[in-house]
């Protein structure tokens, strides 16, 4: 005979909460889409921000540089459409926060979980809601990933479909990996979401996973190779022959010139010398604490249990190199957000256990009412203000 306290937390589908819970997080996704085109708005009618849009137009027009394969295909593309480089990059940059938005909200509709999907992406540490609290963060490449991850989400198990989906996600992905050296990491839980997405692990699978790999390892040589140059001017001057203004290079263009040993050193002193970095002992355990409680509401504890560990391993170099700790553990949060809820979207795990209706309501709350920065500390309030200020 069932232990009666067994049943009554057990899982019985989905319920009038579960609907209330969905509408509330899609109106969130929707107001935070909403706050980062605004964003990106205001970057285009300030001339192009000199660190979130230059970053995307590095080139190696003139010089090999690190990240400047991708400058050079977004010059190519710009030339191509006779479209200033700016205009090619806000609008690239818009296209991929709508894909993330929109593959967020399909898998919080359609999940057969869909409260508990609702509230896993309700989360301070998905890419959404970390960029309308802190703007400084957004339109980094790593949203390429993110949207090639999002794309996914629209998988249903029609093998045909399926396919054009997974391979158009592929592409999108090398295209982010070519810019930054961050979305190289992130293929191990790329491949594993494609490996979901296509229920198996067949031929389409392991000739993607040997391409993506080997294009990977180049475009983690190629930084590396290529960390410092002798004048940031050889990566100005083919946009400010395409119109820019030259404030545009003063920041993410200019530290092309500088080599990977003094980013450590500058790292060093912040993080560790003057005790910044202390705040994610605060951080990281409310960003992963929710989601470890949400996964033991599932049978998919063991099933998660190797994509979450190896989904940080790859990134943890990037916390020596980069003062941005608050964006790169979200590089770590959102594609664990992403992977389980595909695999809820995909029943490759279900919910077994009931969300009381309390834990449900404190998960939505601590989702809106902080945010980490983009490099270190949180704000109290965010992304509500944010979405506040835009009404």
């Amino acid at each position: 005979m069932s232990d009666p306290i067994e049943s009554n937390n057990a899982w019985h589908g989905p319920n009038r909460s579960d609907s209330y819970i969905r509408l509330f997080v899609v109106l969130i996704m929707l107001a935070s889409l909403a706050a980062v085109l605004v964003t990106f708005r205001s970057h285009f009618l300030m001339g192009g921000h000199p660190w979130n849009t230059a970053d995307w137009l590095i080139n190696a027009e003139n010089v090999h540089v690190r990240r400047g394969l991708f400058g050079s295909a977004l010059l190519r593309i710009a030339d191509t459409l006779h479209l200033s480089p700016l205009l090619v990059a806000i609008w690239l940059q818009c296209g991929l926060a709508i894909l993330i938005a929109s593959g967020a909200i399909r898998a919080v509709l359609v999940s057969p979980s869909p409260g508990l999907t609702a509230v896993l992406l309700l989360s301070p540490g998905f890419c959404l809601l970390f960029w309308a609290g802190d703007p400084h963060g957004t339109a980094r490449k790593e949203m390429i990933t993110y949207a090639s991850m999002a794309l996914l989400l629209f998988t249903s198990g029609e093998e045909k479909r399926d396919r054009i989906i997974v391979a158009t996600a592929g592409l999108l992905f090398a295209f982010g990996v070519s810019g930054h050296i961050a979305n190289a990491m992130m293929t191990p839980m790329f491949l594993f979401m494609a490996w979901v997405a296509f229920g198996r692990a067949g031929t389409p699978w392991i000739i993607m996973a040997a391409v993506l790999c080997a294009w990977a390892a180049f475009n983690t040589w190629y930084p590396i190779r290529f960390s410092g140059i002798d004048s940031a001017m050889d990566v100005c001057r083919p946009l400010l022959e395409r119109g820019l203004d030259e404030s545009f290079c003063r920041y993410a263009i200019r530290v092309t010139a500088e080599h990977a040993g003094s980013a450590v050193l500058f790292v060093a002193e912040y993080a560790y010398g003057r005790g910044l970095g202390a705040w994610h002992l605060i951080i990281y355990p409310g960003l992963l604490l929710p989601i470890i409680y949400l996964v033991r509401r599932t049978n998919g504890a063991r099933a998660l249990l190797w994509p979450m560990t190896l989904s940080v391993l790859p990134l943890l170099p990037l916390y020596s190199v980069g003062l941005d700790w608050g964006r790169q553990t979200v590089m770590h949060i959102t594609p664990i957000l992403l992977l389980m809820a595909l695999m809820l979207l995909r029943g490759r795990i279900r919910q077994t256990k009931q969300i009381p209706l309390k834990a449900s309501l404190l998960l939505l709350v601590l989702g809106v009412i902080w945010s980490p920065k983009h490099v270190f500390g949180l704000d109290w309030g965010m992304p509500v203000a944010t979405i506040m200020d835009l009404f």
